[in-house]
């Protein structure tokens, strides 16, 4: 345990001289700014009615949009800024050298994946609650301050995104260990952000099947296809760990026997 938690630590030294701990900052803080300024610009198309809680007028706009750009921008480019890391200094040769499995680098580097995307959230939720109770100290009128957000339903929300995420992780760490130039990648989750748009439009059942939708399904779930449960889970974010579990496996078997760097 204590060769992991070192090894995950040299992972995030190794992080500081790239700009991924500035995106999960500025990942995290995005969305509940961006929400915070349309509240204080709109405002008086926002003054809720009696007995209606703002917070959920908050909430759905910032997650909606959270669900539309954070799968196909944010998990993309931490996983290729992480990885580029190696590609761009060309150390992988000299990392293989050391006196540690490969199997060892792999986990390391999923494990410290893992716990950026989660850092994410612990961010995001502060960020969002005192965003929200800002505006409300601005514009009374909003009336922010006089209600308290649903916080179970923000921690499960939190959740149930990171779960429905793993499957685009899985790809891209896949995609990244196969492909040095980053804009690959990158490149694939445009496409995958342009389909599955075009998918919700068209209304089209299939959608299910799609990683790069599930997180905005989390979010807002297509009213036209059934929601199926698994336990907690519905059917799209099993899915997703399913990918998960099904990618990791390809990429772990491609980087033990086939990656050289």
């Amino acid at each position: 345990m204590q060769n992991v938690i070192r090894n995950v630590g040299t992972e995030f030294i190794k992080s500081k001289k790239t700009f991924a701990w500035w995106l999960v900052i500025l990942g995290a803080a995005f969305m509940p700014v961006f929400v915070s300024f349309v509240f204080l610009s709109k405002w008086k198309h926002l003054i809720p009615q009696q007995g209606h809680n703002p917070w959920d007028d908050f909430t759905e706009m910032s997650w909606k949009g959270m669900g539309f750009l954070y799968t196909p921008l944010f998990i993309v480019l931490l996983t290729c800024l992480f990885f580029n890391i190696e590609h761009k200094n060309n150390t992988w040769k000299h990392i293989f050298t050391l006196p540690i499995l490969k199997s060892s680098i792999y986990l390391n580097k999923l494990l410290t994946l893992l716990i950026f995307i989660a850092l994410f959230y612990i961010l995001y939720i502060p960020i969002w609650i005192g965003c929200g109770f800002f505006v409300g100290l601005i514009k009374p009128q909003l009336q922010l301050t006089n209600h308290a957000p649903d916080y179970i339903s923000l921690l499960s929300l939190c959740f149930h995104s990171f779960i429905a995420s793993l499957g685009v992780l899985a790809i891209h760490f896949w995609l990244s260990i196969r492909f040095k130039n980053m804009i690959i990648p990158i490149a694939i989750a445009i496409v995958g952000g342009i389909i599955w748009v075009a998918l919700y439009q068209g209304r089209v059942e299939e959608i299910t099947y799609f990683p790069y939708a599930y997180n905005y399904s989390t979010v807002n779930p297509p009213y036209w296809v059934e929601q199926k449960m698994f336990g907690i889970f519905p059917q799209h974010e099993m899915l997703s760990i399913l990918y998960f579990i099904l990618f990791s496996a390809l990429s772990y078997r491609y980087f033990i026997k086939t990656f050289k760097g």
